[in-house]
């Protein structure tokens, strides 16, 4: 049960089965490079709900590129997780993996208040909400 919750720290970026409830990427959205990332986020709370798990997972997390640390709480179907991992970039993705696991990395769209995590296919992985 450990190394399960354990796998679920990383919970922002895994690519596990497929949700029947998904969102569709806004056509106003923009990709954005690493550095806009950054700006946008960096430090702040950010309301997070994921799409792509084959579980109900919404999460309050607070990205830090100082700490290289995605940091929080995640409700993961009804059961409360802490949440930490690693933050690091691939090219113009962002990537964490928790301990001892493969980075996930995704490229990142923003909309107003929102940055949205894309898969390579361009199927939303998470909407994050600034506040």
């Amino acid at each position: 049960m450990r190394r399960f919750l354990s796998s679920l720290s990383a919970l922002a970026f895994l690519l596990l089965g497929v949700n029947a409830h998904a969102v569709d990427l806004p056509a106003g959205a923009k990709k954005v490079t690493m550095e806009e990332f950054k700006t946008f986020a960096d430090g702040k709370h950010m309301k997070v709900e994921i799409f792509d798990l084959d579980k109900p997972v919404s999460a309050d997390l607070v990205w830090s590129w100082k700490k290289g640390t995605v940091t929080g709480k995640a409700n993961v179907d009804g059961k409360m997780i802490d949440v930490k991992t690693k933050l690091t970039f691939k090219g113009d993705k962002a990537c964490t993996n928790g301990k001892g696991e493969k980075p996930n990395c995704h490229f990142i769209y923003i909309d107003g208040n929102k940055f949205y995590e894309v898969r390579d296919d361009m199927k939303v992985h998470a909407v994050s909400t600034v506040g």
